[in-house]
């Protein structure tokens, strides 16, 4: 839904009362910048009214609780489709269809299921599973949630119909995995794995150990592996029997791991930097400070790439901005990571209730209100 509000939506997020610790934090302040916030107790039934009239005037509602509770409280698909007929209705959930559907669900437990963690871990090499922090199970399933949004809507624009939509976690990952492809008897393809130290995946497409800090080589082609060489000052190495070939190099893949490791570490990263682009060969650092720099590149600002914005819990603060480039229809962040219930009072204006009202629905508990 951040990335629907990047693209222009008005996003209304619907919190508890007692959401204002998860929204005082860093994995809540990079998903929900650009949106607006009502506070609202959902268990009681004059609140339950007031997301009902959000939900007439709503395309979408998209929430990632487990099924049961939305039908507990009111607010699953049927009873909202009531509502609004032409209602999209997106869940996002842990596990995929079937005996799992319905237990809760992260992103490393679908990492475990769908094999991230295998994979990540070397250990098809002799590894060992790896607990990645990229979240790329729920970041994922936030963009396949927002692509089955955008489908459901250009559906809807078609024909008059809304729709239910699910997504979930382990799908992300799925995809995430989708190299890991088999024959109908089981049996796995070839292909690349990362060695048991998740270095790389082999001595031409791996990180090396510089004399300062750590280099990615990627040898893509041919005509890379001779670049190499030349550039090392070793033509010798492009001469010898055992890497004349890719399928030779592959065979000698660690007798040629322990020359390339020996070499780059006499000398620093930015040295090799420079003499590897001259001879073009695919490499980058491995940098720790680049990302300190990002926010204050003028180019990253200016297309958006960045954002910075005053925060009322933290001062200035610094995230990733759009990801996307428009021509015509630029995206835009339309403000900082929201405040629980700092919204509450504009968004119930906008239903048409008076002050008045507003202040007693604060005052018995069941709407939240933030005030600075």
């Amino acid at each position: 839904t951040q990335l629907l509000s990047d693209l222009g939506a008005d996003v209304i997020k619907i919190n508890a009362l007692h959401d204002v610790y998860w929204h005082s934090n860093h994995i809540a302040y990079m998903a929900n910048h650009g949106k607006r916030s009502i506070a609202l107790n959902l268990k009681d039934r004059r609140a339950l009214k007031i997301l009902r009239e959000l939900v007439a005037t709503a395309d979408v509602v998209q929430h990632n609780m487990r099924y049961k509770a939305a039908v507990k409280l009111g607010i699953d698909y049927e009873s909202l489709r009531k509502v609004n007929p032409r209602l999209v209705y997106c869940h996002t959930r842990g596990h995929e269809r079937g005996p799992r559907e319905a237990l809760p669900g992260n992103d490393q437990t679908g990492g475990c299921l769908a094999g991230v963690q295998f994979e990540d871990g070397g250990m098809a090499r002799g590894g060992k599973p790896m607990w990645s922090l990229t979240s790329l199970g729920d970041t994922g399933n936030g963009f396949l949630s927002a692509i089955a949004i955008l489908q459901a809507l250009y559906h809807r624009d078609r024909t008059g119909e809304g729709q239910m939509c699910t997504t979930a976690i382990v799908n992300a990952q799925l995809l995430n995995c989708s190299n890991a492809v088999a024959h109908p008897d089981g049996r796995g393809l070839e292909r690349p794995h990362t060695d048991a130290l998740q270095l790389g995946f082999s001595a031409g497409y791996r990180l090396y150990e510089t004399a300062d800090g750590w280099l990615c080589l990627v040898l893509a082609r041919e005509e890379h592996w001779t670049a190499l060489c030349r550039a090392l000052g070793r033509e010798d190495l492009a001469r010898d029997r055992r890497f004349a070939t890719a399928a030779e190099r592959a065979r000698h893949d660690e007798a040629l791991g322990r020359i390339l490791e020996e070499a780059f570490a006499k000398r620093a990263a930015r040295e090799w930097l420079a003499d590897l682009d001259r001879a073009g060969v695919p490499c980058e650092i491995s940098s720790p400070d680049f990302a300190l720099g990002m926010h204050d590149d003028p180019e990253l600002i200016a297309r958006g790439w960045v954002a910075s914005y005053r925060h009322p819990f933290v001062g200035r603060l610094d995230q990733a901005g759009l990801f996307f480039d428009l021509s015509d229809t630029p995206g835009r962040v339309q403000g900082p990571p929201l405040v629980v219930g700092q919204h509450s009072r504009e968004l119930l204006r906008e239903l048409g209730y008076p002050d008045a009202e507003i202040d007693a629905f604060v005052k018995e508990g069941f709407v939240g209100e933030w005030k600075p």
